[in-house]
């Protein structure tokens, strides 16, 4: 059997939607901190609105917008993983379609590491944690030395700071939500707290993929905010 290489590309659906869009200039985003990482994810096609107007910066983002976000803003892959037959989502999952504009996001956060489970709710909203678990797991494929290095930027907060709220968390999660608050992918309130059970927005969400973006060097790739 002739072995081929399969490659999952960038075309297709993008970001947060099904369909893709130019740069839009976003009407609901004036009272939303980091607007302009929003708006630059959306300008090089990393993320889109809802529509062309509306980002819907509250709207709790859902697993297959999640882990789509995470795959196309990290560049994850298969680029290096040969198959005898083209994967499909019915390989690694049992509620995924083939033909879902997310399956072959899927396939590919599972061929990378994301600990994504075998019979995972596309449509159920991501938690804050689940989705800071993800990124750090995206991370760590794209630089396997950041837990040596600090990457190629290395954070300012200290290495013993404590988060308040992770007890729900199990060991390993709280480790890497630790290393998303220490590299400053996301901060915790006044309280030292970071809120893991509660639905992530999709403007936190696109705060977070940015700043993980920016930390490991693929941001200069395609711009920087001006």
């Amino acid at each position: 059997m002739i072995v081929r290489k399969w490659l999952v590309g960038l075309a297709g659906v993008l970001l947060f939607a099904s369909g893709s869009q130019a740069f839009a200039a976003f009407d609901d985003l004036d009272n939303t901190l980091d607007k302009k990482k929003i708006e630059y994810l959306d300008e090089y096609h990393i993320l889109t609105g809802m529509t062309d107007t509306k980002y819907a910066p509250e709207r709790a983002l859902n697993t297959a917008q999640g882990v789509s976000a995470l795959v196309k803003g990290l560049d994850l892959n298969l680029d290096n993983m040969r198959f005898i037959k083209k994967p499909e989502a019915s390989d690694y999952y049992t509620r995924i379609s083939n033909e879902a504009w997310y399956s072959n996001d899927m396939i590919v956060a599972y061929l990378n590491g994301l600990d994504i489970p075998a019979d995972v709710d596309v449509t159920a909203a991501m938690t804050r944690g689940q989705f800071a678990t993800l990124l750090w797991q995206a991370v760590e494929q794209v630089d396997p030395d950041i837990n040596e290095s600090g990457g190629n930027n290395i954070a300012s907060a200290t290495a013993n700071e404590e988060i308040a709220d992770d007890n729900s968390l199990t060991a390993m999660d709280q480790q890497m939500l630790q290393q998303v608050i220490h590299r400053e992918i996301a901060t915790l309130d006044s309280k030292n707290k970071f809120y893991p059970d509660e639905p992530i927005t999709r403007a936190e969400a696109a705060v977070m993929l940015y700043n993980a973006i920016e930390l490991t060097g693929k941001l200069g790739n395609v711009g920087t905010i001006e």
